[in-house]
């Protein structure tokens, strides 16, 4: 078979997201003689924190590129790009978020031999503006012939835009079931590292700081907490891509009184760690379309309590692999908490279906081989 040649095109910032660990490991994992993958980011000069040649390294991923994105259209960026397909002689574009929609779509004008795919993440609409830029993005995409889903429910969001259903293949996010397990992780390390007491509970949430995580109600839950259990200890791990979101949290957390029960952690490289310290993973989030901490948080036998947003109740079945609350829910969501950090039976009954699940389901292995199938389907197009 004449190997396919691929570009992967992504802009994100900072540490990146769930998406970004699924582009790097499938890049580090294709069979790379059957696919040339070239995985290209985007870069925002002014991002003086952007890691994701650091993960590319780490990963093992061999063909990584970086192209600075100066503006909301910048042709420099373009003209790059276009020079990336025809030096690779590149088959395929993968694109993953609005600006490489946007990308893609001119870069097909300008090459019209090239297939255009997209994998949709979900939508994050928090103001105006953004719902102009989804309009946009959703009109672009309709043109693309393929289009994978993360989750049922992005799936049923794209059938209700109008998105011609044989134009969409549902296929779930996954992760490295060998790499996210409990062994992996030391709680004790962490714990020493903060100065948190040995027997001290944790509850944390990791994500981007960003409006639709909803991590007001993440405080507020946490502050209702504290007032029966005052040994318990909060985490916040992840980073936004400005600081207003932090700052407003902080301001939040001082009103509240618990900043002396709250780490921010912000980017952190050791997960295995993090999620070795929790007791109870917690996700406020007000929309999601299939979140890798929810798999990670699973896989590493962490009980879940999570807003039933997106796709997150096709991973979380209420009771018996965590629980689910209505968003915005402070009330709800703090009983919710309480009953599972008051019976261990129930904690452990999730972690261990929780577990299983991941391993029948969710095991990169099988996303990787359903990967390719879509990729070598796409090409044969005509």
């Amino acid at each position: 078979m004449k190997q396919i040649r691929i570009m992967e095109l992504r802009g994100t910032y900072k540490g990146g997201g769930g998406p970004d660990k699924t582009i790097l490991l499938s890049a580090a994992k294709h069979d790379r003689k059957r696919f040339f993958v070239l995985v290209t980011y985007l870069r925002d000069p002014k991002d003086d924190d952007f890691q994701i040649g650091d993960m590319a390294r780490k990963y093992g991923v061999p063909d990584y590129v970086e192209v600075l994105d100066r503006s909301m259209l910048d042709f420099r960026c373009l003209f790059q790009l276009h020079s990336l397909l025809r030096c690779h002689k590149l088959t395929i574009i993968h694109v993953h978020d609005q600006k490489t929609t946007l990308l893609g779509f001119l870069l097909k004008i300008l090459n019209p031999r090239i297939k255009v795919m997209s994998t949709a993440h979900g939508w994050i609409v928090n103001s105006r503006l953004d719902s102009l830029k989804k309009k946009i993005q959703l009109t672009i995409l309709k043109s693309f012939p393929l289009h994978i889903a993360v989750s049922k429910a992005t799936e049923n969001l794209m059938l209700d835009a109008g998105f011609r259903p044989e134009s969409i293949k549902m296929l779930y996010n996954s992760i490295d079931i060998n790499t996210w397990k409990r062994t992996n992780g030391s709680g004790t390390l962490l714990k020493r590292e903060l100065g948190i007491a040995p027997e001290a509970m944790v509850i944390g949430s990791i994500g981007r700081l960003s409006q639709e995580k909803d991590l007001i109600t993440f405080l507020r839950v946490a502050k209702n907490i504290l007032v029966k259990s005052p040994d318990i200890i909060f985490l916040i791990v992840g980073d936004g891509k400005g600081s207003e979101i932090g700052q407003e949290l902080l301001n939040e957390a001082k009103s509240l009184a618990i900043e002396k029960s709250l780490f921010f952690l912000g980017h952190r490289t050791d997960l295995m760690n993090i999620y070795g310290v929790l007791d109870l993973f917690l996700m406020t989030s007000l929309t999601e379309g299939l979140p890798n901490t929810v798999l990670e948080a699973m896989a590493m036998e962490v009980p879940i309590v999570s807003t039933a947003v997106g796709g997150v109740p096709e991973i979380v079945e209420h009771l018996k692999t965590g629980t689910l609350c209505n968003v915005g829910d402070v009330e709800g969501i703090t009983k919710s908490v309480e009953e599972l950090l008051q019976n261990s039976l129930t904690r452990d009954k999730f972690t261990a279906n929780g577990r299983a699940l991941i391993l029948e389901k969710f095991s990169f292995d099988g996303r990787l081989e359903a990967i390719e199938k879509i990729y070598v389907n796409l090409a044969e197009r005509i």
